[in-house]
């Protein structure tokens, strides 16, 4: 980044679990994660949602709503406390208009998230109740978060009743994957869980 783009940078600080931007709001930034890790997902009007994508440092966001204008269903928030630094999107342009490399980078990153996402969201609409608490479980892992899992953010995120996933924890028990004690979710088996990974 050349020191002309580095002087337009705004720091930005946020807290976990602290939402950095709201679906749905007009976003005028585009965002580069320096400290922390962020998440992207799709909520709806029921209250779940679907997780579609993990930011860790070096990464960046935001850059697809300057490029449309219609309606912006991804939410990302703060899975840690996170330090961002943010770039307007007219500096952001100019900057793109400047390096032909930046742009192909830009170009390249929105054509993997449109492509991953949309192979994502097709595959989880294909799971059944237990993989999808398989995959959500192994994502949580993943996070480090596991152990504050409970069994309202699992309806949640895998839009399945409360029964159901009494009935898949009681099953993966069985088979030796994770079980569900002392209102935490433990993990059993590492290897069979990490084939639920995304």
């Amino acid at each position: 980044m050349p020191d002309e783009v580095k002087k337009m940078l705004l720091r930005k600080t946020f807290n976990e679990n602290e939402t950095i931007l709201f679906a749905e709001n007009e976003n005028h930034y585009v965002y580069f994660l320096m400290e922390g890790k962020a998440e992207a997902y799709v909520p709806n009007l029921h209250g779940t949602f679907v997780n579609i994508h993990l930011y860790e440092p070096g990464s960046f966001f935001g850059e697809l709503e300057q490029f449309y204008v219609g309606r912006k269903p991804v939410e990302i928030s703060a899975m840690t406390p996170c330090v961002a630094y943010a770039l307007h999107r007219e500096d952001f342009f100019d900057w793109m208009k400047k390096d032909f490399e930046v742009t192909k980078l830009i170009i390249k990153e929105i054509a993997y998230k449109l492509i991953t996402n949309s192979e994502y969201i097709e595959e989880l609409s294909l799971l059944t109740v237990k993989e999808r608490l398989l995959r959500c479980a192994a994502n949580h892992y993943r996070r480090g978060d596991i152990d504050k899992l409970t069994k309202e953010q699992l309806k949640k995120e895998i839009n399945a009743p409360i029964r159901s996933i009494n009935r898949v924890i009681a099953e993966c028990d069985r088979q030796g994957i994770l079980s569900y004690k002392n209102q935490q979710l433990k993990i059993l088996d590492i290897a069979k869980l990490q084939a639920y990974l995304r």
